[in-house]
């Protein structure tokens, strides 16, 4: 695949906003057709360049209906943005199942309800590219967000193994792996119905850590980048890691166990 988007057709979820609006808008300047989703696409301001359309990703007729209609009007979907998602914060103890339940039928299932629909096409062409953004918390714990944490590594071992499956149709399965990202995920986010007082000061630092880090973290054009990389390198590396995220890749690999364990906790500010 070269470096030019001319004549591709890509879709970008959760596309009215944040990481997925800077994505999709990109990739609509380098070249390529963008179709962009959102729940309710009348609501969601104007992107140049990109085509908005209603997905749900969380139920099985809206993404069907959604990818048919950009193939009767466009043609086979050649580059796939999994990026609609949320974070779920509060301690395991604090999450009930529903809520579980929820965080992963749009983190994890959301992606595989979307590949599923997309892949029969990109494997009969012999042509394609699907980038999950996925997170930091995708290889390491972020505790008070343990629900987040978990559909992120779902994402990272359902990659990984579609990657294997798929490469020798000409298709490849990449994982983006940003950092704390200036967007709107604090605001856009949501916390558990449950408060346990015996959590409280943990979690209250710790979210307040998180905070911060976003305020001050990369800017979502640095993702955005390194989308456009991953969908249009020769050799497309598995994993990309973003801006700070680089260094923490390489912590987890080669940090002992036991020092990392002390780095979160200090990190975060946990008794």
């Amino acid at each position: 695949m070269t470096t030019s988007l001319k004549n591709k057709i890509a879709l970008v979820t959760g596309a009215s906003s944040g990481l997925g609006r800077e994505i999709a808008q990109l990739l609509a300047t380098r070249g390529a057709r963008v179709f962009g989703t959102a729940r309710n696409p009348n609501t969601a301001s104007p992107i140049p360049g990109v085509e908005m359309i209603a997905m749900d990703v969380t139920d099985d007729a809206s993404v069907t209906e959604a990818v048919q209609s950009i193939v009767q009007k466009a043609g086979t979907i050649q580059l796939l943005v999994n990026n609609a998602g949320y974070a779920l914060s509060g301690s395991v103890e604090e999450t009930s199942l529903m809520e579980a339940r929820q965080q992963f039928e749009t983190n994890f299932f959301g992606v595989l309800r979307v590949t599923s629909a997309v892949l029969p096409g990109m494997r009969q062409a012999g042509l394609g590219r699907i980038a999950n953004i996925s997170s930091v918390v995708g290889f390491l714990p972020s505790p008070f967000m343990p629900m987040y944490a978990a559909s992120k590594h779902a994402v990272e071992g359902y990659t990984e193994s579609l990657d294997h499956e798929v490469r020798s149709f000409g298709v490849r399965a990449l994982l983006i792996e940003p950092s704390y990202t200036k967007s709107n995920i604090a605001h856009s986010g949501q916390e558990a119905a449950a408060r346990l007082s015996a959590y409280a000061a943990n979690r209250e630092r710790s979210s307040q850590t998180v905070k911060k880090g976003i305020e001050n973290g990369d800017e979502a054009l640095l993702v955005a980048e390194a989308v456009f990389t991953a969908l249009t390198a020769h050799s497309p590396r598995l994993r990309y890691p973003v801006g700070k995220g680089i260094a923490l890749s390489r912590l987890r690999r080669w940090l002992p166990a036991d020092l990392f364990d002390r780095a979160i906790r200090k990190e975060l500010k946990l008794q």
